[in-house]
């Protein structure tokens, strides 16, 4: 069923729904549990990253995956999808948190901190999965 069917169904007066019925949808609504998330994908948390955009890591800022500069190569593998995936499968996981994380436990878990960590200040970049 659909929301838009219940909410004609229970708003609706040619559907004469008893009251029992009400009570019972709303009752089974409200305890219903909430199914979470299937785990992230392994083909994913072993992937080869490509990351495109600006890149800053210290003083050293410059926009890769162009024609001058190859992409941020990361190898999802040798980091840590743990935090990620818990967030992920609790249904917490926000932007915000996997760019920490992905930052974090998978870049520098590859490729080692940078002078003064890894950052993302471009107004969009790209992530490919290979």
């Amino acid at each position: 069923m659909t929301t838009k069917t219940l909410i004609n169904w229970l708003s609706d007066a040619e559907y004469n729904v008893r009251r029992s019925y009400i009570d019972l949808i709303h009752t089974a609504y409200e305890n219903a549990a909430i199914v979470p998330a299937d785990p992230i994908p392994d083909h994913v948390k072993r992937g080869q990253f490509e990351i495109s955009g600006i890149v800053k890591t210290g003083d050293d800022e410059r926009e890769r995956g162009n024609r001058r500069a190859a992409p941020l190569r990361i190898d999802g593998s040798r980091g840590s999808w743990d935090e990620i995936e818990e967030l992920w499968l609790t249904g917490e996981l926000t932007d915000d948190e996997f760019e920490d994380h992905f930052v974090d436990d998978i870049i520098v878990a590859d490729i080692g901190e940078g002078t003064d960590g890894w950052e993302f200040p471009g107004a969009s970049y790209s992530v490919e999965l290979r």
